[in-house]
């Protein structure tokens, strides 16, 4: 684990400032950046999100969680836009069109307050990883993913195999309840 965290904090750096992103798979973590506060979600340095990539670092964390358009596919996008929703006046719309069936669940954000979205990601969050040169199988990455979520507790957190160690769940949860039922709503 130790590995992994140093890894994490010594590529750690806002979005923009990569240059070579790894395209290995691996573990990333989300940290907030100098003088950012997400209020009860944490303050300047604090990891708020872990996640793994499986085939590509560079494909999930820059083409996924960085891109407008792509909050239906972005845990991370979605819970930020849960918490950021007033003060960025984001407005959730269902995903995708009426066949998919996590339309509401995995909602989206109107296109504007998508880029605000972005622009306050790539403003404010760091990212680093760790890469996977052993190329692990993926029950192995997930292993070592739900250990260092344990370990450093990200405030973001739903996965159902470590919800129950983020104090902030149930909070987050409501928040994105919110974001849900406007979805659900939209015309």
């Amino acid at each position: 684990m130790k590995e992994i965290l140093n890894s994490i904090n010594m590529t750690s750096k806002i979005v923009t400032v990569h240059l070579n992103y790894s395209t290995c798979p691996g573990i990333y973590a989300f940290r907030l950046a100098e003088n950012i506060d997400l209020g009860i979600f944490g303050k300047s340095g604090k990891i708020i999100y872990v996640g793994i990539a499986k085939d590509s670092l560079k494909n999930r964390d820059l083409n996924q969680h960085f891109k407008t358009g792509r909050t239906g596919s972005s845990t991370l996008r979605r819970s930020l836009g849960a918490i950021l929703k007033t003060e960025l006046t984001l407005r959730a719309i269902p995903r995708g069109n009426e066949n998919d069936s996590k339309r509401f669940i995995n909602y989206a954000f109107e296109f504007n307050g998508d880029e605000r979205l972005t622009k306050w990601m790539c403003a404010s969050l760091k990212i680093g990883y760790w890469e996977d040169v052993n190329f692990l199988d993926y029950g192995s990455l997930r292993e070592l993913e739900k250990n260092l979520i344990i370990e450093v507790k990200p405030t973001l957190d739903l996965d159902k195999r470590t919800k129950k160690y983020n104090v902030m769940s149930d909070k987050l949860d409501e928040l994105r309840k919110i974001c849900r039922e406007e979805s659900k709503n939209y015309k």
